[in-house]
C-alpha cells in the first residue's frame, strides 16, 4: 500500500475480513472526487476547489515466466515464447498528498450536483438521433457478435463512449467521433490481416465494456481512467500487418529497428494513433482539459504497451499474489488501477474462447490463417528457422486446448476473483454466505462457454478423426457442421459434471 500521508485508516469500521474491499472503497471516492473536482475547474473556473492530489496507486511491474507443458513441443515453445515477460521500464511511483477524506468527500458532493447542472442539457442517447442498427443493450451482452455489423468501429465507439458519458463529458462533435471511427477503420483494414482488423478492435473494445460494467471497479476507477480503458481498447491493434513482434524482430522489419525490438507493434499502435489524432478532422478529445489529456495520453500509452503478450505472465502473477494474500488475510498492497485496467484490457484481447461457440469458432478460423500466412512468410524469409505455424502440420486442436489452459484460463481466473468483489458491496454484505457464491456464479457470463469450448476440443482429440475438421487449408476453413457434433457432445458431458456437482453439494449439505 503506498503511504498516503495525513489519513488514518486504522479507525474504520470495516470487518476484518472486508478491510480490503473498504479500502478499495475509500480510494475509489478519492480518486473519483479528485478528478471531478478537477473536471469542474477546467469548465467553470470554480477557484478553491482544486486539491493537489496525486495518483494513489503505486505501478509494479515484475519480470514473470511461464512454464508450459504440452504434448507438442512446438505449440510449448510459442506459447512460453510469446506469454513471457521481457524487461519493463521502471515503475512510475506517486503518492497522494491531501488534507482529510471529510474535505474530498464533502467537495465531491458539491461537485457531483455541479456536473449535473452543467451537463444536463447536452445529454441525448445518440439512438434517437443517429440512425443505428442496435442499441446499447445489446451491446451489454456478452454473446454480442460484432461480425454481423458494418462499420463495427464507428457503431461501437459512438454507442459505448455515449453509455459512459464519454461524448458528454469531453464534448466530443458527433461528426468528428464518426470520422475518427472510419479513420481507426482504415488503419485497422491497412493490411487487410484475417483476424487483427477492425472486427477485433470493435470486439475487444465491447468485451471491455461488457467486464467494466460488471465490475465494482467502476466505483475505483476515474473517468479519465475509464475514458483511457475505452480508447486504448479500440486503438490497440491500430494499423496491425497480421504479424507477431518476433517475426517483425527476425526479419529485422523497420519497425523492430524503430523501437528497438521492444513491444514493437504495442509501441507502432499507439504512436500511430496519437499521429492520428494530430489532425483536428478525427481529434475526438480536442476539449479536454491540457492537463487531464496528459494523464490521459500516458494512460493509454500504457494500456497499448502491455497488450503485448509478452506481459501476461506478470499481469497474472501480480493478480494472483494480491489474491492470495487477500483469501489469507494476509497485509499486501491493492494492485494499482494501472495494473487492473491493464487486466481488464489483456483479458478482453484474448477473449474468443470465451464466448460461445459459433462466434468462437468463427475467430479460430481467422486468427489461425493469419498464423498459417505468417509461416508461409517464414517458409521465404526465414530458411534457416522452422515456421512458428505451418499449415500442413500444426495441430489446431492441440494449439486450442494448449492456449485456452494455459493462456485464457489463467486471466479468467483471476479476473473472476476481481469481479467477486461485488459481493462486498453494500446489499450483499447482508446475504448469507451461500447466497454470496450463487450470486457470484451467475455474474460470470463466460464460465460455461469457456469449459464448453474446451471440452468441445477434447472431444474432436479424442476422436482420432481432427484432419476431418478442415475443409480447406489455403484459406484455413473448417467443417463447422462436422464440429457441431462434438459440440453437442460436451454439452451433454458438462451437463452431467453439472448434476453431479449438484448431488455432492446436497449431500455434503445434509451430512
Amino acid at each position: 500500500m503506498n503511504n498516503l500521508n495525513h489519513v488514518d485508516f486504522s479507525s474504520s469500521n470495516a470487518k476484518p475480513e472486508n478491510s480490503s474491499m473498504t479500502t478499495v472503497n475509500i480510494l475509489g471516492r478519492l480518486r473519483i472526487a479528485t478528478e471531478q473536482i478537477r473536471y469542474i475547474q477546467s469548465s467553470l473556473a470554480h477557484d478553491g476547489i482544486l486539491f493537489n492530489l496525486g495518483d494513489i496507486f503505486s505501478d509494479d511491474t515484475r519480470q514473470s515466466e511461464i512454464n508450459i507443458t504440452s504434448h507438442d513441443g512446438q505449440i510449448s515453445t510459442w506459447l512460453e515464447q510469446t506469454f513471457s515477460s521481457k524487461p519493463q521500464r521502471p515503475p512510475n511511483r506517486a503518492a497522494a498528498r491531501f488534507e482529510s477524506i471529510k474535505a474530498v468527500i464533502q467537495a465531491s458532493s458539491f461537485v457531483n450536483a455541479l456536473q449535473k447542472q452543467v451537463r444536463q442539457n447536452a445529454k441525448e442517447r445518440l439512438t434517437t438521433v443517429l440512425d443505428l442498427p442496435v442499441d446499447i443493450c445489446k451491446l451489454n451482452l456478452w454473446s454480442f457478435n460484432m461480425m454481423e455489423y458494418d462499420e463495427p468501429m464507428v457503431l461501437s465507439t459512438l454507442l459505448i463512449f455515449d453509455a459512459h458519458d464519454i461524448i458528454s463529458r469531453y464534448r466530443i462533435d458527433i461528426e468528428t467521433l464518426k470520422n475518427f471511427g472510419r479513420a481507426l477503420t482504415d488503419g485497422y483494414q491497412k493490411y487487410r490481416a484475417p483476424y487483427h482488423n477492425d472486427f477485433h478492435g470493435a470486439d475487444v473494445l465491447q468485451t471491455t465494456h461488457c467486464l467494466l460494467i460488471k465490475s465494482s471497479l467502476m466505483n475505483v476507477f476515474t473517468q479519465t481512467e475509464i475514458a483511457a480503458l475505452l480508447f486504448a481498447a479500440a486503438v490497440h491493434d491500430y494499423e496491425h500487418p497480421g504479424l507477431n513482434n518476433g517475426y517483425l524482430v527476425k526479419t529485422k522489419n523497420d519497425l523492430a529497428i524503430i523501437y528497438n525490438d521492444f513491444s514493437v507493434l504495442e509501441n507502432h499502435h499507439a504512436s500511430s494513433i496519437f499521429k492520428l489524432l494530430r489532425d483536428k478532422r478525427h481529434n475526438i478529445w480536442s476539449n479536454m482539459d491540457k492537463n487531464e489529456y496528459r494523464t490521459f495520453r500516458s494512460l493509454v500509452i500504457s494500456l497499448v504497451l502491455a497488450t503485448d503478450m509478452a506481459n501476461h505472465a506478470s499481469l497474472v502473477e501480480r493478480m494472483s499474489t494480491y489474491f492470495f494474500f487477500k483469501e489469507t488475510n494476509s497485509a499486501t498492497a491493492l494492485p494499482d488501477s494501472k495494473t487492473l485496467l491493464q487486466t481488464l484490457l489483456h483479458a478482453a484481447d484474448i477473449s474468443n474462447a470465451t464466448k460461445p461457440w459459433p462466434i468462437y469458432v468463427q475467430a479460430v478460423e481467422k486468427i489461425m490463417e493469419e498464423f498459417f500466412i505468417q509461416g508461409d512468410l517464414e517458409k521465404i524469409y526465414c530458411e534457416d528457422d522452422k515456421p512458428t505455424f505451418d499449415r500442413d502440420s500444426t495441430d489446431i486442436v492441440q494449439l486450442q486446448m494448449s492456449f485456452i489452459t494455459h493462456i485464457v484460463n489463467p486471466i479468467f481466473d483471476v479476473l473472476s476473483k476481481v469481479l467477486q468483489i461485488d459481493c462486498l458491496d453494500h446489499k450483499q454484505k447482508e446475504s448469507s454466505s451461500s447466497a454470496t457464491t450463487t450470486t457470484t456464479t451467475t455474474k460470470l457470463p463466460w464460465q460455461y462457454d469457456l469449459q464448453l469450448n474446451l471440452e468441445t476440443w477434447k472431444q474432436v482429440a479424442k476422436s482420432g478423426d481432427v484432419q476431418k475438421l478442415i475443409i480447406d487449408k489455403k484459406p484455413l476453413k473448417l467443417d463447422l457442421i462436422y464440429l457441431q457434433e462434438y459440440v453437442e457432445k460436451a454439452e451433454k458431458i458438462l451437463k452431467k459434471r453439472s448434476q453431479h456437482d449438484l448431488l455432492l453439494a446436497c449431500t455434503l449439505t445434509s451430512s
